[in-house]
């Protein structure tokens, strides 16, 4: 966890000096990380849960620590004394108007209670629980901002695409029109024309609420308006493949079960939940504790005014409980119960890791074969086009398998731009769920909107 925050500060600290120095240009992806660490509303609520946890190591320390109680009272007493000096004796009354104070410290040592040591493992493993979930938290904050960013340019793209659609097919439109006046091509084909067009508009529409979508969802993470896509670093022409290392999934699988942070999680909730057992079983055993103090008295009652009586003492005290109405083995009965299912959730939290793992792994390895796929069917497409419009022009071919191809090619540039962008995702979940991601592995994905 040191090295951890060590690496974390040192790359904010570098990020905002690197902001600092940055002109108004676009937002790339690690200015908007460093953004998101200072206002991202669920980091922050995060980082205060952490310091709130870590805590429950020295609150279960003390458990078995010596604890020291001082005391003092001053008082003013008022009393009256009557009766007889001597049987027989006439009456007397007294009347006494004195100061009296008394003190006292004392100290207490537990010396065997299972409850007590309980508590302190219990301790313990609730800060490592914090611990695990901030490192989860910091991780998750890195694929958020990841997220968050592709889905403004992803949207943006799919914009940007129905846009170019749209022109085309009112362009397709009017060339269809004008043949149509001259009799090359029939109604029909214009109609289609006109058709394809005006379904291409309404979804122009439908992605720019999209954008507007996704753009307030980045604005809340990283704490200030964006006024669009134009603002964020685009993806790089140029597309080069990230090394997968290790790259096998055995490896990724031994990675996730020794450091995934919602494991280590899971881990800490079995042992929390086995230490309350531990501290309500206990309710069985007798508690002894060391107890040594020191008290002084002066003018404790009439009898001795102006007297001062020091007293100390060293002893061992044993609480031995009998009888409590069943409440123990009650509360034992439950904790073991809650146990169990802690042991089940952990089982059931493992089998969601790995198979999210081979996923993201999966995700990876295919990523690049249909990146390269998408990336040749772009290129066929955009010739297909070409050759079709001359088609027309030439009356070997009709408007309507322009359309088509046309809806071919919008439709393999934003799978492909889809594509890239979950294959970078996909890199930054492995690594997360492998529990080794950092801001180095962001970094790395930053080098990709430089565009």
């Amino acid at each position: 966890m040191k090295l951890f925050s060590s690496k974390f500060k040192k790359s904010a600290l570098a990020l905002g000096c690197c902001i600092s120095m940055q002109p108004a240009f676009a937002l790339d992806l690690m200015q908007s990380y460093e953004l998101a660490l200072r206002n991202d509303p669920v980091f922050r609520s995060a980082t205060k849960d952490y310091e709130a946890g870590m805590e429950n190591n020295p609150i279960g320390r003390s458990a078995i620590l010596p604890k020291v109680v001082v005391a003092y009272n001053q008082s003013a007493n008022k009393a009256t004394q009557w009766g007889t000096q001597y049987t027989g004796g006439p009456n007397y009354s007294a009347n006494w108007n004195y100061p009296s104070s008394y003190g006292y410290l004392q100290l207490t040592q537990p010396v065997f209670s299972l409850e007590a040591f309980a508590r302190w493992r219990q301790g313990i493993a609730q800060s490592d629980l914090s611990q695990s979930k901030f490192i989860f938290n910091s991780q998750d904050l890195l694929i958020r901002v990841l997220q968050a960013y592709t889905d403004v340019l992803f949207a943006d793209d799919q914009l940007r695409f129905q846009i170019a659609e749209r022109d085309a097919f009112q362009e397709q439109y009017k060339v269809a029109e004008k043949l149509n006046r001259g009799g090359e091509v029939s109604m029909t084909d214009m109609l289609e024309a006109d058709a394809s067009y005006r379904v291409a508009d309404a979804k122009v529409v439908e992605f720019q609420d999209q954008l507007e979508t996704a753009k307030r969802k980045f604005d809340s993470i990283i704490g200030q308006p964006i006024k669009g896509a134009n603002e964020l670093s685009k993806l790089a022409v140029n597309f080069n493949f990230l090394n997968l290392t290790p790259n096998n999934f055995e490896d990724w699988k031994e990675k996730a079960l020794a450091n995934n942070p919602e494991i280590k999680a899971a881990k800490n909730n079995v042992e929390i939940a086995r230490q309350e057992y531990n501290k309500n079983h206990a309710g069985h055993y007798p508690v002894i504790n060391m107890i040594a103090a020191a008290s002084t008295q002066t003018s404790n009652s009439v009898t001795s005014i102006n007297n001062t009586t020091n007293i100390g003492y060293v002893g061992v005290q044993v609480n031995l409980p009998l009888y409590s109405g069943g409440e123990i083995n009650a509360r034992t009965s439950q904790a073991n119960a809650n146990y169990a299912k802690a042991m089940a959730d952990y089982d059931v939290t493992r089998d969601k890791i790995l198979t999210e793992l081979r996923k993201q792994y999966d995700l990876v390895v295919s990523g690049r074969k249909k990146i390269d796929s998408l990336s040749a069917s772009q290129n066929s497409s955009t010739q297909l086009v070409k050759g079709m419009r001359k088609s027309v022009m030439s009356g070997e071919r009709i408007m309507v398998d322009v359309l088509l191809a046309e809806k071919q090619l919008f439709n393999t540039r934003r799978d492909l731009a889809q594509t890239k962008y979950n294959y970078l995702l996909a890199y930054i979940k492995l690594h997360q769920i492998g529990g080794s991601l950092d801001v180095d592995d962001l970094n790395k994905v930053a080098m990709y909107f430089k565009g």
